[in-house]
């Protein structure tokens, strides 16, 4: 008997033991194997609060004093609170990675193996669940340094963070779909509040409902949208709203829509004097509604001759930021400067022109717009050498070149053609195309133009192939839908 009491110590792994005398036979019966006692530290070491790994306790055979009722009763009372502050505590306890003995890896045991694997899914799901939590969500974050932290805006930084962190309260990302398809994922911001019925109002791009956009060439009129696409509004803290649409302006690519909301929500001021060389930042929330920033500088460039010419341009460190048209630009103040829109990236709508659509929409509850029918260049904006061939040649160093003109329309019609140069509208000097299209819209708030009306304009035009200055009146079509300027326009 001593002999085969010591060969089962040795194949249990405990090594040589020594004989036990009768009487103490039981009490090493009661003693748990070495599978046992690994499973059993396991448990020990996943399970919510443990502090260290401990073995199996061994039941003794000896019999327990009796405690008086008092004793069961705190008894009781600390088993409660600590079963309370379990399940209170349980994403916030510390994540506590199993002790896995390596002789456990050789018992080749299902229950084991179970356990190990019970044991890791346990911390895994943990750690998900932290992950959950508002201060360890490290997910949003993007893998590139933040943009505040460029070495360029550290002396801007704090007052940079404020600004970007007061606008986000009012930057939405709103996503669309038809017959339950998903159809566009755009951004926007709020303009309106009624506090009578609890109605915000969001200024976007009207891409949001664009079910056909056959050409780049936004001049080509070949637009489709669906008025009826459902849209759903996704603001800070991921909650999520539908949204009516009010009204959508297809020139300016822009759309309105109300969102009922149980408070009031936050308005951000214009800054209608961006210039060029400004530094900006571009916001927008992703497809988790988390904020993305973007930090860029305004730029002096002529708008693409495919891009409306209501657009100025901004030089990003994203040149393809992920979160879509519709976006606001603020600048270090934290007000508006504009919004990100135009088929190129980088085009944005400057604030002065915001503004006036603004105006135009409380007042008509649309955004009438003249025609002109032609497409323009800022002598301003053109490259040095050809500035100054303009200056020598024309004695002209401002201004705006013709660079398309619509076949049949008014303006070709009086004899403007392409390379002409506009120095003034309604006896105002022009420079850049923005400052045209800032002019037309006051016209038609002055005049209180409606919709399919006529307007006359007046220009004073140098035609080049002329060498000679002259007055044009135009009597143009006044619309709020989209320009379109036609191929097959005349080129002497």
């Amino acid at each position: 008997m001593p002999q085969a009491a010591t060969q089962e110590g040795e194949a249990s792994g405990s090594g040589p033991t020594r004989a036990l005398p009768r009487s103490q036979r039981s009490t090493a019966a009661a003693r748990p194997t070495a599978t046992t006692r690994s499973m059993a530290l396991v448990r020990a070491r996943q399970s919510p609060g443990s502090q260290s790994p401990r073995e199996p306790t061994v039941r003794s055979n000896t019999r327990k004093r009796k405690r008086d009722p008092a004793a069961n009763r705190k008894s009781k009372k600390r088993k409660r609170t600590g079963e309370e502050e379990e399940v209170s505590s349980a994403d916030s306890s510390p994540v506590r990675q199993p002790h896995i003995p390596d002789r456990m890896y050789r018992l080749h045991d299902l229950s084991t193996s179970k356990a190990i694997q019970k044991a890791r899914e346990d911390v895994s799901a943990k750690r998900a669940r932290h992950m959950g939590l508002a201060t360890l969500n490290v997910h949003m974050c993007r893998a590139s340094m933040c943009v505040l932290d460029d070495p360029n805006l550290v002396p801007v930084r704090e007052s940079a963070r404020t600004a970007v962190l007061n606008a986000g309260r009012s930057v939405l990302g709103l996503s669309s779909s038809v017959g339950g398809k998903p159809l566009a994922r755009c951004c926007g911001f709020w303009v309106d509040w009624d506090e009578k019925n609890k109605i915000g109002t969001a200024l976007t791009t009207s891409r949001l409902i664009c079910t056909k956009s056959a050409s780049l060439d936004s001049w080509s009129g070949q637009e489709e949208y669906d008025t009826n696409a459902e849209v759903l509004v996704h603001m800070q803290g991921g909650t999520t709203e539908k949204a009516t649409l009010q009204y959508y302006q297809k020139h300016y690519d822009l759309a309105f829509f109300s969102v009922r909301m149980d408070r009031p929500v936050h308005i951000l001021s214009f800054n209608d004097g961006v210039m060029r060389s400004d530094h900006v930042f571009e916001l927008g929330r992703d497809e988790s509604s988390f904020l993305r920033i973007s930090h860029g500088v305004v730029k002096f460039l002529n708008p693409n001759l495919l891009e409306r010419y209501h657009y100025m341009h901004v030089h990003s460190a994203d040149p393809r930021p992920r979160y879509g048209k519709g976006a606001p630009l603020i600048d270090f103040g934290g007000k508006i400067v504009g919004m990100v829109n135009g088929n190129t990236s980088g085009y944005f709508i400057p604030s002065s022109i915001l503004v006036k659509y603004l105006h135009l929409w409380r007042k008509f509850q649309r955004i009438p717009r003249p025609q002109l029918g032609m497409k323009f260049w800022s002598i301003k904006f053109v490259d040095i050498a050809l500035a100054e061939n303009i200056l020598c040649k024309c004695n002209i160093d401002d201004g705006l070149i013709v660079k398309r003109v619509s076949y049949g329309s008014p303006a070709e019609k009086l004899g403007i053609l392409v390379g002409d140069v506009i120095s003034c509208f309604n006896g105002e000097h022009i420079s850049t195309t923005v400052e045209l299209e800032n002019m037309m819209l006051s016209k038609c708030e002055d005049e209180n133009n409606s919709l399919n009306s006529e307007l006359n304009v007046k220009f004073d035009v140098f035609h080049i192939r002329k060498s000679r200055w002259s007055d044009r009146t135009l009597t143009v079509k006044v619309s709020d839908d989209s320009e379109v300027v036609a191929t097959g326009a005349r080129t002497p």
